[in-house]
């Protein structure tokens, strides 16, 4: 996010219009709730040293302070944008501003800046299951499945098989990111489905899990997606909030 002149408080309003827009056009489908007034903030992102003591999920007030040590990276959420720490040193949650600069290097290597380039493709949704990427997929409705793929231009066939023996195959026209999934294969929670294409080599691992009730604001996706392991949605989504530079 570039950075906003002006006071704090016009800052916090201009990263409130991003995350909204950004949630506008397709994200996270369904309605949203925003909050002005936040009392803690969700840890969304660690590693290093600390990590054990930060763990995704973990809520912390809005105004704490942390002691990070040297190769700490800390990311927590707050109401409509993220929040990025790195140690060494003690941070006020409140304050992004004091720990979010990451050094040089890892700044021009990061994947969500790619991302935020166009550079690499991103699912139109945080719903649609990206047919590339193996792992555990949340679905908030597991009757309208879609499928998504960030190579669209050649024509394949698709082969989704499922517990015994079951499988379907269903043609992907080119120049056709999205895909719904085959009818006649039921989803099942907890079901080691195996996605192959054509020339894909060894198949896609994905299992499901079915939210039981549809979050409604950001924070509550990203606990809803921790919660059941939906690692990559839940580093989409990480991936996608603006960062806070105010504070």
């Amino acid at each position: 996010m570039m950075p906003v002149s002006g006071t704090p408080s016009n800052s916090r309003s201009v990263a409130r219009r991003t995350a909204r827009a950004l949630l506008t056009v397709g994200l996270i489908a369904g309605p949203l709730i925003f909050a002005d007034a936040m009392a803690t903030v969700l840890v969304v992102k660690s590693s290093g040293p600390s990590a054990g003591t930060y763990k995704p999920g973990k809520a912390l007030p809005d105004n704490a302070k942390v002691a990070l040590q040297p190769a700490d990276v800390l990311v927590v959420l707050a109401a409509e944008s993220k929040r990025t720490f790195h140690g060494p040193g003690t941070f006020n949650l409140a304050d992004a501003s004091a720990g979010s600069q990451a050094p040089t290097a890892v700044r021009r290597g990061r994947f969500s800046a790619l991302r935020s380039a166009g550079i690499v493709p991103r699912s139109p949704t945080l719903w649609h299951v990206d047919v590339s990427q193996s792992g555990k997929f949340c679905l908030t409705d597991k009757s309208n499945v879609m499928l998504w793929r960030p190579e669209a231009t050649d024509a394949v066939t698709l082969t989704v098989s499922g517990a015994g023996g079951a499988s379907k195959k269903i043609d992907w026209p080119a120049g056709q990111p999205t895909l719904a999934w085959p009818s006649g294969l039921p989803v099942t929670t907890g079901t080691d489905y195996q996605v192959n294409w054509d020339g894909k080599g060894s198949p896609t691992h994905v299992t499901f899990a079915t939210l039981p009730t549809t979050p409604t604001d950001v924070r509550s996706v990203a606990q809803a997606l921790i919660d059941e392991h939906c690692d990559n949605q839940l580093n989409l989504l990480v991936d996608t909030v603006p960062n806070d530079s105010a504070g």
